[in-house]
């Protein structure tokens, strides 16, 4: 007995409750672990299509909606993913005071261990003690387990072995109905191999009982016969014979009272309001708490075809979006959190998002649908908000960087597979600092903003005009050719040029220098294509400014051939001849600004091996390239071709290989160092092998991982999001760490952090540099700082030029600063 109740208390914990909508609401941890999920969470507040394959989910969702409209219990096999056998599940209306449906109480009854010897149901149901079970063969009983006998209230099976037939345990009409399904399965004359029915019963005191029978067709002692596993759910108590039975009728009895007012706690939480239709959709039942639902009265609601509805919501949504709704409606499918939009009074709009299930009667026939609705009007508008400024400079309302790469992307990965031809191009305001540095970045904003306005007025309807920067400023346009772009970019430029702007007693004219490229299914990357246009941009600006540069790689234009090609030259011969080098500059830490006394202490301090960097801990390196004539020349004057030309790698490689040899050379000075930052490109990160390679070099060099701190810009990381998180979690596993670079161009990035092993967020200069010019870029430095270190990740921020500046942030409460009020990058 211990043993059977043992495996009792452990089917006990496989049970679940579902809502009158088949939304689980309650499930245990025995269950979640049957349906193959580790945790009740996991399943509860979804439905069977969204957690099991959609061919089993059809069949639970027949028989579960049949149990719902009968108010019946019902027994069926389950196939789940997670085991090599069916489970059999047990599924009990839970009815309240009124006999209404209320959910569904669900039990997995089988024994989930072995799979092999007599067919599953009839080896489980014998053995478990949980069904009551009688093996037939043309209406006499050949076994009958304890459950059975105890259920038809006899002493011993024997007792019942030794009548001719059940008959008289039944009533008529039910017995003759068992009968002729079990002849037919032992005779094998039906499709199924299995029957389920549910019969009234009599036991021997009397009692009336409602049977639950599921009858399968079996082989006994070597000849066709019938298992009965019987379960009964009618109202009134079970007999208690033994602790396992008696359990089972506590239970009942708690969970069948407790669930009605669970039921009704759920539903109101989850709906605004509930619907049914008859099998003509039109609904006959419209019930809410409030006088409307949703937004008009009820009444107007009641017996209306639900087609009705898209008339009723006033033309707000597309046509396609119904019809297909419509078509789904009329396949009797069922259909989860469909949203529309209502016209209701004055013009207001609500958003409604509704859901339901199709409902059949006994013989499978269907009769109508029953749901739920709820209006989410305001957490629409703001979902639409939150969109709006993550796709839109906050400062202009131009569409922002990282919206305009994602849509030059799809429209790239169509030019490739529709050989279509689009034009970009890319501009930079010319004198534009004259304006900032004489009347501040207050004039400097609005200087933008009307210019904004200005190119908007003048780019088609169809196109997509963002801004990408500071003074930077990008158009794409569709299906256009280069004749057209053309016109366009000299018409911006002229309208540019002929702009006046006007600040208080100031005067002044900017100018705009335009680099142009064809979009097309030559450019492998989005990368390569941007390169190209900042390319010509650059060309634009350096041969002159004010004008426009189009871009082309073979003839037409020489002179980007030749830029292109000198930077190539140039960093190639830097590899061979060790001609790259880097300067480091100090980040610093707030808790030791005390230590380090004012900014203005700071100044002038040598970086290198020697001087302020020594005696700080946390620092980054810049590379930078020996001209042959001395000079120094900065990433953003040769970044673009080696990225085009496939050597930003190997110009990472090389910055790491300076990087450690520099640190390793002077033990005591790698004694003080805690953080060494060093820049990677997606060319390195996302390149195959480039971790593994790096990670043998970092335990050869003899210097510890964990002062090494690699930077990924926020943009390159998110698009190539797969190898980042790959690249990021092998360095990571011999302690490296990593700070996500220029955070805060989207409002989608703290989604990402908690999948990325990232132990620093580099706040974006620009938003920094203006913060104490611009409100909005200060929330947002302070937003980011509380969010960053509220995921446990440490801030800094960078661009910190003055000491205004510096103090500005350490009140925000950021852990770090780096910029010139601090030091200036040195070799």
């Amino acid at each position: 007995m211990m043993g059977k109740l043992q495996h009792y208390q452990s089917a006990v914990e496989r049970v679940a409750v579902k809502d009158e909508w088949l939304v689980y609401r309650a499930c245990s941890k025995g269950f979640a672990e049957a349906l193959g999920f580790s945790s009740p969470h996991s399943i509860i507040g979804r439905t069977d299509f969204d957690l099991l394959p959609k061919e089993v989910a059809r069949v639970q969702l027949a028989v579960e909606s049949q149990v719902v409209n009968l108010a019946q219990a019902e027994i069926t096999s389950l196939s789940l993913p997670s085991t090599q056998h069916d489970q059999t599940v047990l599924r009990t209306p839970i009815l309240s005071p009124d006999r209404e449906v209320r959910g569904l109480d669900l039990r997995l009854l089988d024994s989930p261990g072995e799979t092999s010897g007599p067919p599953l149901d009839y080896h489980a149901l014998i053995h478990t003690g949980l069904q009551g079970t009688i093996v037939l063969r043309e209406g006499k009983p050949l076994f009958v387990n304890n459950l059975a006998v105890q259920m038809f209230g006899y002493n011993s099976a024997s007792d019942l072995l030794m009548w001719p037939t059940l008959a008289p345990m039944f009533a008529t009409e039910d017995w003759n109905r068992l009968k002729r399904n079990c002849d037919a399965l032992e005779k094998q004359t039906m499709k199924e191999s299995s029957a389920r029915l549910v019969v009234n019963a009599v036991n021997s005191t009397g009692r009336s009982m409602v049977l639950l029978v599921n009858a399968e067709a079996i082989e006994w002692h070597g000849q066709s016969a019938t298992v009965l596993s019987l379960v009964d759910v009618s109202q009134q108590s079970l007999p208690s014979a033994t602790p396992v039975t008696a359990a089972l009728t506590s239970m009942s009895r708690s969970e069948n009272s407790a669930s009605d007012e669970r039921y009704r706690h759920y539903a109101q939480a989850s709906a605004d309001f509930f619907w049914e239709t008859d099998e003509a959709l039109r609904f006959t039942l419209v019930r809410s708490e409030m006088t409307t639902a949703p937004g008009i009265p009820i009444d107007e609601l009641q017996g209306q075809p639900h087609a009705d509805l898209v008339d009723i919501s006033g033309g707000l949504e597309d046509s396609d979006h119904w019809n297909q709704h419509l078509r789904d409606l009329k396949n009797h499918r069922p259909f989860r959190d469909f949203e529309f939009k209502w016209q209701v009074a004055d013009d207001n709009v609500k958003v409604i998002r509704y859901s339901g299930i199709p409902v059949y009667d006994g013989n499978s026939v269907f009769i109508g649908y029953r749901g739920t609705g709820r209006d989410v009007t305001a957490s629409t508008l703001q979902a639409e908000s939150m969109a709006y400024h993550a796709n839109h400079d906050a400062l202009t309302g131009l569409v922002n960087r990282r919206h305009f790469e994602f849509r030059v992307n799809k429209a790239l990965e169509e030019a490739r597979t529709e050989r279509k031809s689009h034009a970009l191009f890319f501009m930079d305001l010319d004198n534009f600092k004259i304006v900032n540095d004489t009347c501040g970045h207050l004039a400097g904003d609005e200087l933008l903003r009307q210019l904004s306005a200005l190119i908007d007025s003048l780019v088609r309807k169809s196109d997509l005009f963002a801004r990408i920067g500071g003074d930077e400023f990008a158009v794409f346009l569709y299906n256009c050719n280069v004749a057209e772009a053309l016109k366009l970019a000299n018409q911006i430029r002229s309208e540019v040029e002929n702009f006046q702007f006007l600040w208080k007693e100031n005067r002044f004219r900017v100018g705009a220098s335009i680099g142009m490229v064809v979009a097309d299914d030559r450019w492998e990357s989005l990368t390569a294509l941007f390169s190209a246009a900042d390319s010509a941009c650059y060309i634009a600006k350096n041969e002159g400014r004010n004008q426009v540069v189009v871009y082309r790689e073979a003839d037409g234009n020489s002179s980007n051939r030749k830029v292109e090609t000198h930077w190539v030259e140039e960093i190639n011969s830097a590899l061979d001849e060790n001609r790259v080098v880097i300067a480091t500059q100090k980040m610093l830490p707030f808790r030791n600004l005390n230590e380090a006394g004012s900014a203005s202490a700071s100044e002038g301090a040598s970086t290198g091996t020697s001087g302020s960097t020594q005696s700080g801990a946390y620092f980054e390196v810049f590379m930078r390239l020996i001209m042959p004539n001395g000079e120094m020349a900065q990433p953003k004057a040769f970044l673009p071709s080696a990225e085009r030309y496939g050597l930003a790698s190997q110009l990472d490689s090389t910055v790491i290989d300076v990087t450690l040899a520099w640190l390793k050379k002077d033990p005591l000075f790698l004694q003080k160092v805690r953080h060494c930052s060093i820049n990677l490109s997606s060319g390195s990160f996302a390149q195959k092998g480039f971790a593994e390679a790096l990670i043998e070099h970092i335990n050869d060099s003899g210097v510890p991982p964990q002062k090494l701190c690699f930077e990924l810009t926020e943009t390159e990381t998110i698009a190539n999001l797969s190898a980042a998180s790959e690249f990021m979690d092998k360095l990571a596993n011999i302690g490296c760490r990593f700070v996500l670079d220029n955070f805060g161009a989207g409002l989608s990035s703290f989604a990402y952090l908690k999948d990325l092993p990232v132990d620093f967020l580099k706040i974006d200069g620009r938003l920094v540099r203006d913060m104490l010019d611009d409100q909005i870029d200060f929330t947002m430095v302070r937003a980011i700082n509380e969010v960053g270190q509220s995921l446990g990740k440490q801030t800094i921020a960078e661009f910190v030029e003055n000491d205004i500046l510096l103090e500005a942030v350490r009140e925000i409460g950021v852990d770090f600063a780096q910029g010139y009020a601090i030091e200036k990058p040195a070799t």
